[in-house]
């Protein structure tokens, strides 16, 4: 075997996997794989977003982070919209407005990074000229793509109370209404073909000029253009100022195995937090019993009570990283936990958004990346072809706080790229798409892995919960004497009527386990793993 790729879009997979076939790398293949995401999946990632990525290359002792967050446009201000704010939905804590502000339109918008990320990825660790990557993409942009039954899921699903309906999101812009409804004015159907011309052109002006040319080019005149038109927040000055972040990821042990995650403003020390409390207890040999599920909801609320108080861009605001994944701390919640600690007060579920890819080669170079647009804005720039990140929904709109806005600061996110290592090799490569629910979808894997022994298929595809801190989400497939037994114990469980059910996010992973390699893309919606012989 010559590599492996998994990734929610089968046919993003089947490009990365012809990029290792062909003799290029782990990295090589995990940008090329990128770009077709942002074709395949244009609500779930794209050029107006944001990442974290998480590189191993095992040959020169390389293992970092590079972290493309967006950033908030320099016209914001503190308490600009404290007043007029209705608080926080009641899932994934969103900013909710009467006139969606936060999620819809060009005040939803803020600098994003994923063109700066990518290309700093490409310039430290790509072997192949970043044009040639960036081809395939260019390619399916211009053939068109079929709408998928995720894609359509997506738009047509009954929204959560306070947010706007898929058809209201998709008719925000002009541009996007073209692209994303058909004559009638309707949502296109599955299997409708999408034909993205103006991405494919923006995207093989990327690859002509390079990546600059979105910050200060003639790609970035015609952004700034349309957002002085449209009232934005974000200027010519912020784009021409953005700058990726890079650095070492966060490290924390569980049961012999070490973790290394993202550091703030992503989630990795929440994980971290988690699998320490959980190092506390034995979860016994039943998986999916009361005990484990009890445990697993118990820990999640606890990492999630640190993170709602001390979780911020460390730029603007000190983040106790060490305090968060310390084993004194765990112990401290373990305590709590046998004393009979419930969460309450709060709850969380966000719908399913962002995406993420995993790829390894017989090199043992690991790529774990996540990407995203937030929801989405419904903003498409004419002539650009891609759709616009809405981050600021997920800013606290109170001033004063860790993760309150401010010009240039980027907002917190349930992003957790994550490598597993065992004896100092890769053992699980693992991510998921999903807002906050990542942090659940990748724990539960590495748990399910770990304590459980299951390969990868049945790690990611196994019934799951969430729980941020009040109510304990799950699946259909979670038994129902389990279900009671969890209220039975004082939770509030509420229980979903879909079987695999994509708000739980989507976990895709590779495992490197007693000589063999396997991927398992999880069967919540779409789903690729593609090898390279």
């Amino acid at each position: 075997m010559k590599g492996i790729v998994v990734c929610p879009q089968p046919r993003a997979a089947d490009v990365g996997a012809d990029v290792l076939r062909r003799g290029g790398t782990a990295f090589d293949a995990a940008l090329a794989t990128a770009f077709c995401q942002m074709v395949q999946d244009p609500f779930m990632c794209g050029i107006g977003g944001m990442g974290t990525l998480q590189y191993l290359r095992p040959a020169s002792g390389e293992h970092g982070m590079i972290d493309f967050h967006t950033r908030a446009g320099s016209k914001v201000t503190p308490d600009m919209w404290a007043a007029a704010s209705k608080g926080r939905s009641e899932i994934s804590g969103y900013a909710l407005f009467d006139d969606f502000r936060a999620e819809l339109g060009y005040t939803g918008i803020m600098t994003p990074g994923t063109v700066a990320g990518f290309a700093r990825f490409h310039e430290r660790l790509c072997t192949w000229d970043w044009a040639d990557l960036l081809a395939p993409a260019i390619r399916m942009a211009r053939a068109g793509i079929p709408v998928t039954s995720f894609h359509y899921d997506y738009l047509v699903r009954k929204p959560m109370p306070g947010m706007p309906t898929g058809k209201q999101r998709v008719g925000t812009t002009r541009a996007s209404a073209a692209l994303y409804l058909n004559e009638a004015g309707e949502i296109r159907e599955i299997g409708d073909v999408i034909r993205n011309t103006d991405m494919a052109d923006t995207f093989e002006r990327l690859a002509r000029h390079g990546a600059q040319d979105f910050y200060t080019g003639g790609i970035a005149a015609r952004i700034a253009e349309d957002f002085a038109d449209k009232d934005g927040f974000v200027t010519p000055e912020d784009l021409a100022a953005y700058r990726v972040r890079e650095g070492a990821p966060v490290i924390g042990t569980y049961r012999g195995y070490t973790i290394a995650s993202n550091p703030p403003p992503g989630s990795g020390a929440v994980l971290i937090a988690m699998l320490n409390i959980l190092e506390h207890f034995d979860l016994g040999d039943t998986p999916g019993s009361v005990r484990h599920l009890d445990l697993v909801a118990r820990a999640m609320a606890a990492a999630h009570e640190d993170r709602e108080r001390e979780l911020g861009d460390p730029d603007f605001v000190p983040v106790p990283v060490e305090a968060m994944i310390s084993k004194a701390r765990a112990a401290d919640w373990a305590a709590k936990i046998r004393g009979g600690w419930l969460p309450g007060g709060k709850a969380g579920s966000p719908p399913s958004c962002t995406t993420h890819l995993s790829v390894w080669d017989a090199a043992g170079n690991a790529v774990s990346v996540t990407h995203t647009l937030g929801t989405g804005s419904g903003v498409v720039t004419e002539g650009l072809g891609f759709n616009w990140n809405n981050c600021m929904k997920l800013f606290d709109m109170q001033p004063g706080r860790p993760n309150s806005i401010a010009p240039g600061k980027a907002r917190t996110t349930g992003m957790v790229p994550t490598i597993v290592l065992k004896d100092g090799a890769p053992f699980l490569i693992v991510g998921a798409p999903g807002g906050s629910v990542i942090i659940s979808a990748v724990l539960t894997t590495i748990v399910n892995v770990i304590d459980f022994g299951m390969s990868a298929v049945e790690a990611v595809s196994f019934p799951r919960l969430h729980c941020e801190g009040g109510a304990v989400f799950c699946e259909a497939r979670v038994q129902g004497d389990v279900v009671e037994g969890l209220r039975a114990l004082g939770h509030e469980v509420r229980q979903s009527a879909i079987s695999y059910d994509p708000t739980m996010a989507r976990a895709h992973a590779i495992l490197l386990r007693d000589g063999a390699v396997t991927g398992g893309a999880d069967p919540r919606g779409g789903g690729g793993v593609a090898i390279a012989w």
